[in-house]
């Protein structure tokens, strides 16, 4: 599995991931999870997961994805993922940032106000972040505690 990211690749995951749940909420209202990864390369790549397996009615969306994303993990294709999720009825986004050397799901509360006549506009205004640390799910340590790097904060 390689070595962590540093504060600007964290910094331009959030904020991809940040920005397409702004924008589905704006679009649409609603969304369903969005996966975001850091290639190897270096790249930001979204990912759309098709199931083709017998779907285990006790795992969750977010189980699923940490089961796909570890295995990329493990074999070095990925150095980082962002998954955006919309949480309607706290009226909040949360983005779920996992790493090699970071682990943390930042809470982002907002505002939507809806406007026009004949087409109807959506405008989000985000409040202020919460961040906290979990467990990684995904960049497992081959062995020892779980490392978390606090100096790494997402953020624009």
């Amino acid at each position: 599995m390689g070595g962590g990211i540093d504060q600007v690749q964290l910094d331009a995951l959030f904020t991809v991931a940040l920005e397409a749940g702004i924008a589905r909420i704006e679009k649409d209202g609603t969304f369903f999870p969005l996966l975001f990864e850091l290639r190897a390369n270096g790249a930001i790549q979204n990912v759309a997961v098709l199931e083709t397996a017998a779907i285990d009615g006790a795992q969750s969306v977010l189980d699923r994805f940490a089961e796909l994303l570890r295995m990329r993990a493990e074999e070095g294709t990925i150095k980082a993922v962002a998954i955006v999720q919309h949480h309607a009825m706290q009226g909040a986004m949360e983005v779920r940032l996992r790493a090699p050397n970071y682990s943390g799901d930042v809470h982002a509360p907002f505002e939507l106000a809806r406007g026009g006549l004949l087409k109807r506009k959506r405008s989000l205004t985000l409040g202020e972040f919460a961040v906290r640390t979990v467990e990684n799910e995904i960049f497992r340590p081959s062995a020892g505690p779980q490392c978390h790097d606090r100096t790494l904060k997402p953020g624009p």
